[in-house]
């Protein structure tokens, strides 16, 4: 009778273990042993020439170790995502060339990162008649 109750003990904290492990919330913070993980997040974005201020949202691309989007990148709009591939601290448009929502094509761009919440990007874009050379200033918000 006696090992039957310990059993019965048992069985029920392990039952009740299970359902307290199942109702964790998963763990949400990037890992920071992802070399992605400084550059994920919404970044307030001022580029020298155009003088506009935007932001961008940078995420992981799921089907990739080194790659993310960006979201409205050179402004593109909401919904609209530029591929980048991260090295270090180095972030580079790839593939190229890229086409935007509003038919600029980005035929190069690079950003680096200055500690963890600036980034220096230089792109070249360019519509049917000019190319552009861009130099921007990325925040993290």
């Amino acid at each position: 009778m006696k090992k039957a109750t310990l059993i019965v003990s048992f069985s029920l904290l392990f039952i009740l273990q299970l359902v307290i492990y199942s109702c964790q919330e998963e763990n949400t913070v990037p890992d920071p042993t992802d070399p992605r993980a400084n550059f994920l997040g919404l970044w307030s974005v001022n580029e020298q020439w155009t003088k506009l201020t935007y932001e961008v949202n940078i995420s992981n691309d799921p089907n990739s170790d080194d790659g993310v989007y960006l979201e409205n990148f050179a402004g593109s709009g909401s919904g609209v995502y530029t591929h980048a591939k991260v090295s270090g601290n180095n972030i580079t448009i790839t593939p190229l060339p890229q086409t935007l929502s509003n038919d600029w094509i980005i035929s190069s761009g690079s950003g680096a990162l200055s500690g963890t919440t600036k980034m220096n990007w230089n792109y070249v874009f360019e519509d049917e008649a000019n190319t552009y050379t861009a130099i921007a200033t990325f925040t993290k918000k």
